[in-house]
């Protein structure tokens, strides 16, 4: 029997639509009425196109149906699809679609433009999206009325910057459909409003069309103030409120304008925004009345840039003294505090030009004692349902329908098994007191809505996937994940059970053994004869096998045989969501009984979890042979684990971690956490801490609870939380400024144990970077503020006195310049070596954490081996492998570089590397300023067979072209640099059987269209390699891109380390290239360091005849030293094995440095390298 889709086919062909040219297919009929039902019923769902297997080595989309997929969306359109259907189907707007929809009358358009708009389907955040011109088009044909959308503004900005502005095309703009100049400027007024109304963001195209309509006075100059003041004050991101700033600099606003909204700007200025306070605090103080001027500078001391707060001193000092003068004296001692001599200097100077009268205020702190004692460990309650009534049940749901996220915590479980308890004795008064359960179509408690509702839903199906091997089909079965399969399960068959397996014995939502054995009686005792599958499967992962471990198994062998045979008794059966008995691979039964007995000496053993090893996105986690014939759920769990394994460590707590995007339930996890029985784990505490850098609103009450409930319970350990494990991620450590904020609050509240040795590890890592992270300044100044409190807890021997050593603020200190960390370093020792502190060895003392950390001596055994002098073979990174080195910047003593143990898997083997492709194409490199300090490159470019024109190429944002068709786009120029056809772009690429770079005006040059290339990419020749390479260095969003590209071309082989040091040479004669940005990739990127060393080579080598030349190095390899000093010992192994040859393991150029006689960093940073690498 045919498919609905396959019927509606049918109709369509037999109506002559395949045959007849698309554009013709508006003169065909759409059928009887029965026709178009059926047609309708076949094409209002389902999909047209699958993925499939293109070819030996890609895949793509391939229509289900063998008919114009283009024509058919016109047709469905025709017999009367939903809107939505219709935004859905068709692929691009043209004037067949245009007019299709318009025949659907004024109420279908407007739906249909609310549909596509809804998709967002755009490349960039300011593009044309997909649908976009259709939309637009409809709109002005149809003088509909404008959309309440963000996304339809968007379109509209977008379009109307090209046709007004002449902005440049993207991809999705056809030239052959679009809207006429006349028809935006109908209109424009009117989008003008309606944008400033929506809050448009201004950091696209809106601002300049703003600007235009001014210009072209299709509004006035008062008015556009009006609309950007009105736009300002709403505006919710920072980057928007700086550009409608910058747009009233652009109109000329003068300082009444400014004075004239005084109480509507002293908000903003409370934002610290610097753009905003130095644009109108200066005219709003030199010019407002005295009366105003207290609260406007109150604001302004949001100000965190140290030229926006001179700027603000130095406005008020260009008033006359008020007559109130002293009242301001509050304020001044703001400014007389800072930090910054120079701000502290300028505000004493103002002082006495009022002659304000400041009280001294003692220069001591008093000391709170922020450094206490861990509470004890608390005893975990026992799980209950509370009241039990169905009144608190009504009461639990209207508390989980406020989340946003479902989070298996205390809460929902004992929602979860107070519902089933009621409903298994009466079901009506559970249906009662879930009917306010919101009715709508998503939700977490939706299908048990419809089950109070007595509405039948189907059991969640499995997730299966087709395909073919050979001839024969594959079923591959994706099962759904653990807690979602258990809690829908549940819902659809509530009542059904006698009590639910999976129920917590305790609030930490761990289950004893002897609980899941009453359990299973009381379904034996009910005459049930099954258990469901995967609310058995939560039971058991909740399993306290540690205490059963400690306890139930090491009682009398008379015990334990009568546990078993309790076991061996439960003869149930394993119910399956689809209905169906778990059973063998012989078919038979798998009895529950004998599962459980398995499973208690074969059960989920915790992995252990590695930075940068573990992926902490996904589970990749063994199941235990005694559960094998059990589906698998727990693939896309990770964010889950802490409800699913609750007694494990690490492994199961990566749901906790910085809130860097929308996390709804990070709050309500925490809370869960701190009901836990063991304390957090090294990893969790770390990530715990910096969690409270920046809690959203949403969260903040929660975490903040979960947290002092955490400590007072004895969870959080001083000294355990390993920096390695921040973020889960391994690698280089980041935003440390926001830890830094995180940290500074956990200490505030009485908890500066658990982060003074985190932070005194944090900065020694940074110290063993190339270049000293960003943020370490912070967490200097962090050590400066509490250390006075460590102090105090030494004396009172809370804290052991490693806590004071600081090996590495006493290598800051040693570090040239006047930075900010090395400021507050000085201050640290300066207090250090006034109170004559004996320096403990490290080497003869086990420092803080290990003694509060020890597990089987193994601390102790790294301590003698570290004092022996032997190497650790372990997982470290590549920055504890670098040998003993005091400091890359002032040092030139090596203790000793010994052989990194992780050699293999930094410096990993090359693919053979391929042919470079010859195409003789010479090129100049301009860099351009695209925004405020991101520089991109312009590639002027001249093909040996066009003498007469040249090619300009701009590789910005998206490398789409470049990575994944082998060709970029261009403008044509003539000898003079004059564009030729300035409105039609060009594609190069490179033409493989011609053996040179080729021309076309069309990007799918195979097609003869525009659009995206058909077929595979086209090979790379040395003048696209070197595009690969230099975009490296080039700034804004591209370097996501570039590295990527970079990436797939060396594991390819068409990036070879030859080629890479040819096209090094070739980008380092170009002065726009910074050779530092070219190298920085493999900063972070220490797999890349065997072919990138060759880069590194060649910029040495370059330096060192610039060197010779002008007496002195250039100021860009003090980077490129860096680097090679972070991988000294790497590069050094390097050589020792031949992987480097004798030749090149001189590094020529580097002596040429060395020796120089100039005064600079990098010649010390140079002789350190050279001491490393034993060279001279």
């Amino acid at each position: 029997m045919a498919s609905k889709l396959e019927r509606a086919v049918a109709i369509y062909r037999s109506l002559g639509y395949e045959e007849t040219t698309y554009d013709n297919i508006l003169s065909l009929g759409i059928g009887t009425k029965e026709e178009q039902g059926i047609a309708r019923d076949g094409l209002k769902s389902g999909e047209w196109v699958q993925i499939k297997q293109l070819s030996e080595n890609s895949y793509g989309f391939a229509p289900v149906i063998d008919v114009d997929l283009k024509k058919l969306a016109v047709f469905a359109v025709r017999i009367g699809v939903e809107a939505k259907r219709a935004a859905n189907v068709i692929g691009r707007g043209d004037e067949i679609s245009l007019q299709a929809i318009m025949d659907r009358g004024e109420n279908f358009a407007i739906h249909f433009i609310s549909a596509a708009e809804s998709g967002n389907r755009r490349a960039w955040e300011h593009s044309l999206s997909v649908l976009g011109m259709l939309c637009l088009k409809l709109l002005h044909r149809m003088n509909l009325p404008i959309q309440e959308s963000v996304e339809y503004m968007k379109d509209w900005a977008a379009a109307s910057s090209v046709i007004l502005l002449g902005a440049k095309k993207d991809y999705l703009f056809d030239d052959s459909f679009t809207l006429e100049k006349e028809e935006i400027l109908r209109r424009f007024l009117e989008h003008i409003e309606k944008g400033i109304s929506l809050n448009m963001p201004a950091t696209g195209p809106f601002p300049d069309l703003l600007f235009f309509g001014v210009e072209n006075h299709l509004l006035s100059k008062e008015a556009a103030k009006e609309y950007i003041f009105d736009a300002l004050y709403i505006a919710k991101r920072p980057g928007d409120r700086k550009a409608w700033a910058e747009l009233l600099d652009k109109l000329g606003c003068v300082e009444k304008d400014f004075t004239d909204r005084a109480e509507n700007l002293i908000p903003l200025l409370g934002l610290g925004e610097s753009p905003l306070i130095e644009r109108f605090a200066p005219a709003l103080i030199e010019n407002i009345s005295e009366e105003l001027l207290y609260p406007v500078l109150i604001s302004c001391t949001s100000a965190k840039v140290k030229k926006t707060k001179k700027m603000l001193l130095n406005a008020v000092l260009k008033r006359e003294k008020p007559k109130s003068a002293n009242d301001f004296a509050e304020w001044l001692s703001l400014y007389l505090q800072d930090e910054d001599k120079s701000i502290a200097a300028l505000a004493e100077k103002f002082a006495l030009s009022w002659g304000i009268a400041l009280e001294q205020e003692e220069s001591t702190k008093e000391l709170r004692g922020l450094w206490r004692e861990s509470p004890e460990l608390w005893e975990v309650p026992r799980f209950s349902l509370g009241e039990g009534t169905a009144e608190s049940l009504t009461d639990m749901v209207a508390l989980l329908s406020e989340r946003k996220e479902c989070v298996e915590d205390l809460l929902f479980e004992q929602f979860l098994a107070l519902a089933n308890h009621i409903a298994y004795k009466n079901p009506e008064e559970a249906k009662m007191s879930l009917l306010g359960i919101p009715n709508s179509d998503s939700g977490t408690l939706w299908t048990l809505g419809r089950w109070a509702r007595g509405i039948e839903t189907k059991p969640v199906e499995e997730s299966r996937q087709r395909f073919w091997q050979g001839e024969k089909e594959i079923v591959k079965i994706e099962y759904r994940e653990l807690l979602t399969m258990r809690r829908e399960n549940l819902f659809r068959t509530m009542g059904q059970w006698p009590c639910l397996l999976s129920t917590p014995s305790f609030e930490d939502l761990s289950i004893s053994v002897e609980d899941l054995l009453e359990r299973l009686s009381l379904y034996r005792a009910e005459k049930f004869s099954y258990v469901s599958e995967p609310d058995l499967q939560l039971a058991l992962t909740r399993l306290d096998m540690e205490t059963f471990s400690q306890e139930d198994i090491s009682k009398c062998k008379e015990e334990r045989s009568k546990c078993v045979e309790k076991l061996q008794e439960l003869d149930l059966k394993i119910q399956l969501p689809s209905g169906e008995f778990l059973q063998d691979e012989e078919g038979k039964d798998i009895l529950l009984g004998e599962l459980i007995a398995a499973y208690l000496q074969d059960p989920y053993v915790e992995p252990v979890f590695f930075p940068g090893e573990t992926p902490y996105w996904k589970v990749e986690l063994k199941m235990p042979e005694s559960l094998k014939a059990l589906p698998y759920r727990l693939s896309y769990s990770h964010n889950a684990l802490f409800s699913i394994f609750p007694n494990w460590g690490d492994y199961s707590l990566t749901a906790v971690h910085r809130d860097f995007e929308v996390y709804h339930g990070q709050g309500i996890i925490l809370r869960q956490l701190a009901r836990r029985r063991k304390p957090l784990s090294k990893g969790a505490l770390m990530n715990w801490i910096a969690v409270f850098g920046k809690l959203s609103d949403e969260n903040a009450e929660e975490a903040l609870k979960a947290n002092r409930e955490a400590w007072e319970r004895g969870l959080l350990l001083p000294g355990l939380a390993d920096i390695s494990y921040l973020d889960w991620s391994g690698g280089e450590l980041s935003n440390l400024a926001n830890l830094a904020v995180a940290m500074d609050f956990m200490a505030n509240e009485g908890m500066l144990s658990l982060v003074w040795k985190a932070a005194c590890d944090i900065l020694e890592q940074s110290l063993k970077m190339p270049r000293i992270l960003a943020g370490t300044a912070e967490i200097v100044k962090l050590l400066r503020d509490y250390l006075d409190e460590v102090i105090l807890a030494v004396e009172k021997k809370l804290a052991p006195k490693e806590a004071l050593e600081m090996k590495a603020i006493r290598t800051l200190t040693g570090k040239s310049g006047s930075s900010k960390a090395v400021s507050y370093a000085k201050e640290i020792l300066e207090k250090l070596e006034s109170l004559e502190i004996e320096c403990i060895k490290s080497t003869d003392n086990i420092g803080f954490r290990e003694k509060s950390n020890l597990k089987d001596g193994a601390s102790l055994k790294d301590s003698a081996a570290l004092k022996d002098g032997a190497a650790l073979n372990d997982n470290r990174s590549p920055r504890e492998n670098q040998g003993n080195i005091k400091n890359t910047s002032t040092s030139n003593i090596i203790a000793s570089v010994e052989t990194p143990a992780d050699f293999e898997k930094v410096w990993l083997p090359l693919p053979e590397g391929k042919a470079l492709l010859e195409d003789h194409v010479t090129f100049r490199v301009k860099g351009l300023e695209l925004r405020k300090n991101e520089k991109v490159f312009q590639f002027d470019l001249d093909l040996p067979e066009d003498s007469d024109c040249s090619y300009q190429v701009v590789i910005a944002g998206w490398l789409y072209g470049l990575a994944h068709e082998g060709q970029v786009s261009g403008k044509k120029l003539d000898r003079n640099g004059k564009m030729i056809e300035e409105e039609n772009e060009v594609w190069l690429h490179y033409d493989n059987e011609k053996g040179k770079i080729v021309v076309s005006e069309f990007r799918n040059w195979r097609g003869g269209n525009k659009a995206p290339l058909e077929g595979e990419a086209t090979p790379y020749s040395k003048l696209f390699l070197s595009f690969a390479v230099a975009l490296l260095a080039q700034d804004g969003d591209s370097i996501y891109g570039a590295k990527s590209l970079f990436k797939e071309l060396v594991q390819s082989g068409t990036l070879s380390l030859k080629i890479v040091r040819e096209i090094t040479r070739l980008l380092l004669s170009y002065e726009e290239i910074s050779p530092a940005k070219l190298v920085r990739i493999v900063e972070k990127e220490s797999e890349l360091l065997s072919i990138c060393w060759g880069m590194l080579w060649e910029c040495i080598k370059d330096a060192g005849a610039k060197t010779a030349e002008g007496g002195k190095p250039p100021l860009w390899i003090n980077r490129i030293l860096d680097i090679c000093i972070y991988y000294g010992a790497y590069l050094r192994e390097a050589a020792k094995r031949g992987t480097i040859s004798k030749e090149d393991a001189l590094w020529p150029g580097l002596l040429e440095i060395v020796n120089c006689g100039a005064k600079s960093t990098a010649v010390k940073k140079a002789r350190e390298l050279a001491e490393i690498l034993g060279i001279g």
